[in-house]
């Protein structure tokens, strides 16, 4: 379906899900011409917690009147596809899903029918099940306003929990279905979702080698993968970098912001 002008994909290196997608973009070669990616801004609120903006003078921002990401998108989170049309898509894996129909990645599902389920079933691990929970505007907000027990936000005992419980589960179905990567020998859409999970893991302090093996021994191949190093460079490398402010946090928590 050709299009008169470029999706605009509006992402922040930050984001975990906008890092799915271009992974994505990246392996599978889409080119600017058909989806140009955005970079965001990125503000602290006075918990301390990350908040994506849209940026001075893009025509989104300057058509809306406000910086403010739940003007336009109510979901306040990213990454957002916009269509020419206005239209936008919200969620990680419906964008690619969506790009796909508009550009062959060169064979970023498996062949074989159970491969592509295992495929899918080791993105919704991360995507539902790992994602939410060690998430660290999540676990700020617990802490600052739900009285959970306090700790350091990328090491707290229950982001931790939750990436170890999860990780414990891909890594028994890698023992069956990886090769080099995550389901065989060539890089799928497995690989893009469990590449920045790893990234925050081991912000975390997760050791990787130690606690899941083969886990590790896919990531080290795939954040090799010249399309995916390309992606993680402009990140900030293979350990997601933090970004929230503990000093709003604190001063928060204890009545002064």
């Amino acid at each position: 379906m050709p299009m008169s002008e470029p999706l605009r994909l509006f992402v922040h290196r930050t984001s975990s899900a906008s890092l799915r997608v271009t992974i994505f973009m990246s392996v599978a070669g889409v080119p600017d011409s058909l989806v140009e990616k955005v970079e965001m801004g990125l503000a602290t609120d006075p918990r301390g917690i990350p908040v994506y903006t849209l940026s001075e003078g893009d025509p989104v921002t300057e058509a809306l009147g406000t910086t403010d990401l739940k003007a336009f998108n109510p979901e306040s989170r990213i990454p957002v596809l916009l269509l020419p049309d206005g239209r936008k898509m919200t969620q990680s894996g419906a964008i690619i899903d969506y790009i796909r129909t508009l550009h062959d990645d060169g064979g970023m599902e498996p062949d074989d029918p159970w491969a592509r389920a295992e495929m899918r079933r080791l993105m919704w691990i991360i995507a539902a099940d790992v994602q939410p929970y060690q998430n660290i505007p999540f676990i700020i907000q617990a802490m600052t306003e739900w009285d959970m027990v306090r700790a350091m936000p990328t090491e707290h005992p229950l982001r931790l929990h939750f990436i170890r419980r999860e990780f414990g589960a891909i890594e028994a179905l890698l023992a069956n279905c990886a090769g080099t990567c995550a389901v065989g020998d060539r890089v799928t859409l497995a690989d893009c979702f469990i590449v920045p999970q790893v990234r925050n893991a081991l912000m975390a302090g997760i050791d990787l080698p130690n606690e899941f093996p083969i886990l590790s021994r896919v990531f080290d191949h795939v954040t090799e993968v010249p399309a995916v190093r390309r992606v993680l460079e402009d990140a900030g490398g293979k350990v997601q970098p933090s970004f929230f402010s503990k000093a709003h946090m604190e001063a928060y928590a204890a009545g002064d912001g």
